[in-house]
């Protein structure tokens, strides 16, 4: 399962919490917490992954991420905290609804793919940030989400990015992969130290996303993306359903 989270992460560019979270609770019956707190090693192993093999020049804006993290990483502190104090059916809905935000957004992103052959261009040097108060403000919640649900917030980082900021599409989706592991790194002692990170299921998982992240930069030029993504939206409905059928 960590294999193939972590070959769909690579080629659609989302954290693989989306997908390991309802696999670990439907398939293995795992509880919710343990099953975030797996997915969170997953995206520390992921981040990792992609960082090290980045092509040069195609790699994150450092500054922009470390500003963002520190609104990030306080929300998933925060996220961290409060999701040992939420029910586990309260987790699950509040997952399926994410899920279905996410299914939406890769739907949305299918729809309104950026040609690299138009005019504009998905790296540049010379640009600046904008907007960032409202920018801070959506990274903390994205870091939240993050640390409350086991998940990237990918999907929320790379539009904030790209929409609200004007950032170039290609920095931001590569300064949401650096930024991703900062982020899991803050949330995952919160979940080591209440015991919802058990090594003998976290350790293989995170083997697993590591090497299939690898897979999927490989396969990325020969798939067509576009054709995986709306794949990718029947998965996440069925995942989606799944787990709000499980909670209530």
């Amino acid at each position: 399962m960590g294999l193939a989270t972590g070959i769909f992460s690579a080629l659609l560019g989302l954290g693989g919490g989306i997908f390991l979270v309802p696999a670990l609770t439907i398939i293995f019956h795992f509880p919710i917490r343990v099953a975030i707190g797996t997915s969170l090693v997953g995206i520390l192993a992921t981040s990792a992954g992609v960082a090290a093999v980045m092509p040069r020049g195609r790699g994150p804006d450092v500054g922009l991420a470390l500003r963002l993290e520190m609104a990030t990483t306080a929300g998933a502190i925060l996220g961290s905290w409060l999701a040992g104090f939420i029910s586990t059916k309260m987790l699950s809905i509040l997952f399926s609804f994410v899920v279905f935000l996410t299914a939406a957004y890769v739907f949305y992103k299918a729809r309104h793919k950026v040609n690299p052959s138009t005019s504009e261009r998905l790296f540049l040097k010379d640009y600046r940030p904008r907007h960032w108060p409202v920018g801070l403000s959506l990274a903390s919640v994205a870091g939240m989400l993050a640390g409350m649900l086991g998940i990237s917030g990918g999907f929320i980082k790379v539009p904030l990015m790209y929409s609200v900021m004007e950032v170039p599409l290609g920095i931001a989706t590569a300064t949401s992969s650096f930024m991703v592991g900062i982020t899991a790194a803050a949330s995952v002692f919160i979940y080591y130290g209440r015991g919802d990170i058990h090594p003998i299921i976290a350790i293989p998982t995170a083997f697993g996303i590591f090497l299939g992240a690898m897979i999927g930069i490989y396969l990325l030029p020969k798939f067509r993306v576009n054709l995986i993504r709306f794949l990718l939206i029947g998965l996440l409905l069925v995942m989606g359903v799944q787990m709000l059928i499980n909670a209530v």
